[in-house]
């Protein structure tokens, strides 16, 4: 089934990148922190970082006596080992907090399955860059985090349990296809694999076994005022898709755990081990769009959009699916007409505020569900009673590392400028 980066619980699951979706355990939840736009997709979200243009080189606001910053150097092996990108770039350590829109007393009342809610998750989320040319980067990432739903939870024993998310281990490609002499007109490539391990109490409630993503996006960075402006720098535009795919125990979620009796069709009874009668989102196809707009210096805006492509398993019947007056009668007709295929839309706006390129604050809104709603009507893209309100705060890792252990933290590298983790969601 699908993953989801800011995804929502039950919606997807984020991606094991920065640009990628949000997902939180399950097979949809938003994901990983942000995720929030996790997003969301392709690589850890390094992609939109590592395909920003290179800045501009900026007036020194060193001490005194210190060295003056040069232009960028034209090609990678001109780099000072001092400002070499680090191998772990883009591990980070994330808090997020999210709350349905109408807790907070925007829209309507809820109807059907949705309910008020707020919740936390922190999660970790380490990075390697294990091959690091300067046209051509493979990396590896993995994603672990725990989710605490502080208002009141139908699917814990205690109040505020705490729950791990499911385990995300992952391998990504970028490939630079094109950057202009200046820096400021950039398109990359984007590769990524991602395997996700039941490790969520519902996940492994469910019978799920893993599930595959594999997803390719283009990057392409627009010049708008230069890279020499305050704001309105450039616009990053992201385009890709995902495919995933649900291995587990079952088409339709079972407990081996929990044998319930129940009736046949015949009128015998059985054990039976399932949760539900409707089948679990075995593949996903989901395509994405992803706009990022710095608006005044390390203040950026970001957009995503999402169509969530559901596929689910025609099931097969049997020659007495039901008993009628005594009789058994085959349904074929009415199963050949079960929904196999369901889609939800994402939408995600956020401002997201760099500080000195360790910490990233991001302030967002996110409504992710079906296209249609019990009511048999069209959802508005923009608003349902799913909807949230999310912030998060992340930090980089290495340039926490960095400016502890030697003091330089915060430092722009050339080739690669780090940016928030976007809140996208790939799945």
């Amino acid at each position: 089934m699908g993953l989801s980066c800011r995804v929502r619980p039950s919606l997807a699951e984020r991606d094991g990148g920065r640009l990628a979706t949000r997902v939180r355990t399950n097979i949809h939840p938003r994901g990983s922190l942000l995720s929030s736009l996790a997003v969301i997709l392709a690589t850890t979200w390094v992609a939109s970082a590592a395909a920003q243009p290179a800045p501009a080189a900026q007036p020194s606001t060193a001490p005194a006596g210190a060295p003056v910053a040069s232009p960028p150097p034209k090609d990678e092996s001109d780099i000072p080992p001092a400002l070499k990108p680090s191998r772990f770039r883009f591990s980070t350590l994330g808090w997020s907090q999210s709350a349905t829109t109408t807790m907070l007393g925007v829209g309507r009342d809820n109807i059907g399955g949705e309910d008020e809610s707020y919740s936390m998750d922190f999660s970790f989320a380490p990075q390697y860059w294990f091959y690091d040319e300067k046209d051509d980067k493979l990396f590896v990432n993995a994603q672990i985090g725990m989710t605490v739903e502080v208002t009141d939870s139908g699917t814990t024993t205690t109040r505020r349990e705490p729950q791990f998310n499911d385990l995300q281990l992952g391998l990504g490609y970028n490939r630079s296809i094109f950057t202009s002499e200046n820096g400021e007109w950039l398109t990359r490539l984007f590769l990524r694999g991602r395997g996700i391990f039941p490790t969520s109490p519902i996940s492994m409630a469910q019978g799920r076994y893993f599930t595959s993503s594999l997803g390719a996006s283009i990057l392409q960075v627009f010049k708008l005022l230069g890279n020499d402006a305050d704001g309105l720098n450039n616009l990053t535009v992201l385009g890709g898709a995902t495919w995933t795919h649900l291995f587990a125990r079952s088409y339709t979620p079972t407990n081996s755990s929990l044998e319930r009796t129940r009736q046949t069709a015949s009128g015998a009874s059985i054990l039976d081990d399932q949760l539900s009668f409707n089948s679990m989102d075995i593949d996903r196809l989901i395509p994405t769009l992803f706009l990022s707009l710095p608006i005044y210096k390390d203040l950026t805006l970001n957009n995503t959009w999402r169509l969530i492509g559901r596929f689910r398993h025609q099931f097969e019947g049997t020659d007495c699916d039901i008993v009628v007056s005594g009789e058994c009668v085959d349904v074929d007709q009415g199963r050949e007409k079960a929904p196999t295929y369901l889609t939800n839309s994402s939408f995600d706006v956020s401002l997201t505020q760099g500080f000195y390129n360790i910490a990233f604050l991001t302030a967002g809104y996110n409504n992710e569900t079906l296209t249609l709603g019990e009511d048999g009507q069209n959802r508005n893209v923009f608003y349902s009673p799913s909807a949230v309100f999310y912030l998060d705060l992340s930090f980089q890792l290495d340039q926490v590392y960095s400016k502890i252990a030697e003091g330089k933290g915060g430092n722009r590298n050339p080739f690669v400028q780090a940016g928030a983790p976007a809140t996208i969601r790939a799945f």
